[in-house]
């Protein structure tokens, strides 16, 4: 929905990044992904995984999640070498 927060966020970051050339556009890029990934595993952590009823499903996100903790922490990896 075009109305969710992360949405809304995503836009709002693709603005500003059509805006930025070179290290300050990779720099904005990464801190962007960092922002989001956290956004995502607080969404996951305190909102879906308590919430899920389905074994399966659970399952399937618990086995998942950690991948956005390993894209977070790359992309901040990546970053903290920018500066």
């Amino acid at each position: 929905p075009k109305n969710f927060a992360l949405a809304k966020a995503h836009v709002a970051a693709m603005r500003s990044l059509r805006e930025l050339k070179g290290r300050a556009f990779d720099r904005a890029y990464l801190r962007h992904e960092v922002d989001y990934h956290n956004a995502v595993i607080d969404a996951v952590t305190h909102t879906l995984l308590p919430a899920i009823q389905n074994a399966q499903l659970k399952d399937l996100v618990t086995k998942v999640a950690p991948a956005f903790v390993a894209h977070r922490d790359r992309a901040q990896n990546l970053l903290d070498q920018q500066k």
